[in-house]
């Protein structure tokens, strides 16, 4: 191609490189500053549809087997968002907190064509999952209402606003983490034996 451009006489300058992820969330703005000061929860409905009933405004914290279980859960159901597995756990902070809210997009708002033979009856959750280098990504996972109510809740309320916040700021996901991570894994390293026919994702 750039021969043929040069053949032509014409000139070409290549556009900048792309800019790198952050690899921690955007500080809030004034206005969602504002939101958590008045209690605000951040995740609203779309046009005309009804929001999420109240046991759906809640972040909730998690361990690590608690978050796997509910990927599991979400592969076993073949809900599909979730699956988690030996993968998964692997890669995440064995000690670590990790963090579930309900935050369906549009196009997985409960009570939408689920792509089957009926309505979307799950929650669409991010999950904000500390991998075991430290840092902070998402994930989506989808959680029947009555697993995510069978959670515990322990955060003050505050603190699940900001949560809520940076999770939505996170430009990280599990996938962009897992290709950054992907040349140093190893069974030494992370307890886990790359399958070479294995092509899924972390958050797959």
């Amino acid at each position: 191609m750039l021969a043929h451009i040069e053949q032509a006489g014409l000139t070409w300058t290549p556009p900048p490189a792309l800019p790198a992820n952050r690899k921690s969330p955007s500080p809030m703005t004034l206005r969602q500053r504002a939101g958590v000061l008045l209690g605000r929860w951040p995740v609203r409905a779309p046009a005309g549809r009804e929001p999420l009933p109240a046991e759906a405004h809640v972040l909730k914290a998690l361990d690590t087997d608690a978050v796997c279980a509910v990927f599991e859960e979400a592969g076993r159901l073949r809900l599909g968002l979730g699956g988690g597995g030996p993968l998964l756990r692997a890669h995440l902070d064995p000690e670590g907190v990790h963090y579930l809210v309900p935050d369906p997009a549009n196009y997985y708002w409960p009570g939408n064509f689920d792509g089957r033979d009926g309505e979307i009856r799950w929650w669409h959750c991010t999950a904000f999952v500390r991998m075991l280098d430290g840092e902070q990504v998402t994930s989506m996972v989808a959680v029947q209402p009555e697993t995510f109510a069978a959670l515990p809740s322990t955060l003050p309320r505050r603190r699940q606003l900001r949560l809520v916040h940076l999770a939505r700021a996170s430009e990280r996901d599990t996938y962009l983490w897992g290709r950054d991570h992907e040349a140093e894994c190893s069974p030494e390293r992370c307890g886990y034996t790359p399958d070479p026919d294995d092509a899924k994702a972390v958050d797959e």
